[in-house]
């Protein structure tokens, strides 16, 4: 097709024309390849294998951003976690075991770093000028040391914080310090949307614009806002602002993971009470540790403080020691039968020594019951005989075998002995040979008692009954064999303790029962006691040792049944008596 300028074209319709053909030759398949790309692209899905590819890409680009991506994939991470360790933990324990150690190692370190640091603080605090001053402030206003130390030590607290629905102004969540008294959060949270109302109404302020920050006393409210949800927070002294970008990201958290309890919120808190761990991470407490600068001349203080308690401690303990020391080496020169020589003592061993009477009282349990403890004492004691009273006392009863039952006191050189003594002592006495500083002892007070051989002799005795048949004096031959038998044992008892210095009365009770006149059972119970005592003469049993007591009916053997009491006291009973030299017994 050839255009000739010179050519006449009524109307211009074929100059266009050719130029629309013109334009259809140079870029028509350029836009018929441009549409099918388009319509290509808005026909097709995104596939897997694309995705694949890009995938990796998109999550450093979003991971670079912020943190909502792991924030948003925590969930799926954490059950993915727990069902493969549910199916093989076998391999999440090899894959993890070149980390834990020294994780734990790690954790361990920095906890007992913690510790270190702590410590530290509690003793820089309590040991100093302005730690101890705090604590004389404590005790004096009766208000509690921690928060004496809130109060002049404080940075910021962070002692509330609110979670509250954008749109209604309804309390999701609420948090606040373990030792806070708070009032009722709901009430609270309505107020705080009354004075975000009062703002807007008041000022009109533009779009999305609300009140960040007020003051009420010496606590500030910090308020931030997201598209469902306020978080407000109540800090006490000046918050960092750290503490805005924590409330932030918190606020970030809660918009990520209660997304759809936002969304369907209808007025029911519960569904946010899972918040609360969140929540809980804007609580906290910073004290200061620097303590305000001190002149040169007193920063000396610092050290002498401590230095003072030390030595306190130090200088108390020495005296404690000295005066139990003291305390304790009077009671042991009082303690009779022992003499204190020498004594000494050292920063870790005592030393003593001395003389002691074999009867006195070990020193070391003397030492013991005056607080002193014997494991670091050491002591050296010579043998002495004490004439001391106590000493002498104890010697002679452990010499005459004295018992308890016995009272002893010394006047002079003479030893009285009174109550019950045992027979054996009496021997003794008679016999000489009183230890040392006893001249004498004096038994007229004192009652004898058998040895247990003798004493069960002379029971079976007292215990032995001769019965007659009703109004006779004669003994049947079965009576008369028991009485042979009996004569036997009371020469026996009367030998045992006539070898011991003592003798023995036999007392012969005659009796019989109540019928008859009162002359008759006298006269009766005469000859009853005279027959069993002939018949003892002829067991070869002394006389003179016998003592007849024919009571009749004056004093009965007791028995409930008549007939029982009536037989029984058709009798002859008896009863022995021992009687020892109760002579003053004068040593040789």
């Amino acid at each position: 097709m050839t255009l000739d300028p010179h050519e006449n074209v009524a109307n211009g319709e074929k100059p266009v024309a050719e130029f629309a053909a013109l334009r259809r030759l140079l870029v028509g398949p350029e836009q018929r390849r441009l549409q099918e790309l388009s319509e290509e692209i808005e026909a097709r899905e995104l596939t897997a294998a694309e995705l694949a590819d890009h995938l990796p890409e998109a999550i450093a680009l979003r991971g670079s951003r912020d943190r909502q991506l792991g924030r948003a994939l925590g969930p799926t991470i954490e059950t993915a976690l727990r069902e493969s360790i549910r199916r093989n933990p076998r391999e999440m324990a090899t894959a993890i075991f070149p980390i834990l150690g020294p994780a734990i190692r790690k954790a361990i370190a920095e906890a007992m770093a913690g510790l270190v640091r702590s410590i530290n603080n509690a003793v820089d605090q309590s040991l100093s000028v302005r730690g101890l001053k705090w604590r004389v402030e404590a005790w004096r206003t009766g208000v509690p040391y921690p928060d004496i130390v809130i109060k002049h030590a404080l940075v910021y607290r962070v002692e509330q914080v609110f979670l509250v629905h954008a749109e209604t102004g309804l309390l999701l969540e609420h948090v606040s310090a373990p030792d806070l008294s708070v009032p009722d959060a709901d009430l609270i949270s309505g107020m705080l949307t009354a004075i975000q109302d009062f703002v807007r109404d008041s000022f009109r302020p533009a779009e999305g614009a609300m009140l960040r920050t007020f003051s009420v006393g010496e606590h500030t409210v910090q308020v931030e806002a997201g598209p469902q949800a306020l978080l407000a927070i109540v800090v006490r002294g000046q918050a960092p602002d750290t503490l805005l970008r924590r409330q932030q990201d918190t606020l970030e958290t809660v918009h990520l993971e209660f997304a759809s309890q936002l969304t369907n919120f209808s007025g029911e808190a519960l569904p946010f009470e899972p918040a609360r761990p969140l929540l809980e991470g804007c609580l906290e407490t910073v004290l200061t540790t620097t303590q305000p600068g001190a002149p040169r001349r007193l920063r000396w203080l610092r050290w002498a403080v401590p230095l003072f308690l030390i030595v306190a401690v130090i200088g108390g303990l020495y005296v404690r020691s000295a005066l139990r020391w003291g305390r304790a080496l009077a009671t042991l020169r009082a303690e009779p039968g022992v003499v204190v020589v020498d004594a000494s003592r050292g920063w870790r061993r005592w030393s003593i020594s001395g003389m002691k009477d074999p009867v006195a009282r070990e020193p070391s349990a003397v030492l013991a019951a005056a607080g002193l403890s014997s494991r670091a004492l050491s002591g050296t004691w010579e043998s002495y005989l004490s004439l001391d009273s106590a000493i002498v006392i104890a010697r002679a009863t452990r010499s005459l075998g004295l018992t308890s039952t016995a009272a002893v006191s010394l006047r002079s050189d003479t030893l009285f002995v009174s109550g019950v003594v045992p027979l054996e002592a009496f021997a003794r006495a008679r016999q000489g040979g009183l230890p040392p500083g006893i001249a004498g002892v004096d038994l007229r007070s004192a009652s004898p008692v058998l040895p247990a051989a003798l004493e069960s002799l002379r029971q079976s005795i007292d215990a032995e009954l001769v019965q007659f048949e009703p109004g006779s004096s004669e003994l049947p031959q079965a009576s008369m064999t028991r009485l042979t038998t009996f004569a036997s044992r009371l020469r026996q008892l009367n030998d045992g303790v006539a070898a011991l210095g003592a003798s023995t009365r036999l007392v012969l009770t005659g009796r019989t029962d109540p019928t008859g006149a009162d002359e008759t059972n006298t006269a009766l119970a005469q000859r009853r006691v005279d027959r069993v005592a002939g018949l003892l003469a002829l067991s070869g049993v002394d006389t003179s040792r016998l003592i007849l007591d024919a009571v009749a009916t004056a004093r009965p053997l007791p028995a409930d049944d008549p007939a029982e009491r009536a037989r029984i006291n058709r009798s002859v009973s008896f009863a022995v008596t021992v009687s020892a030299d109760h002579r003053t017994a004068r040593g040789q």
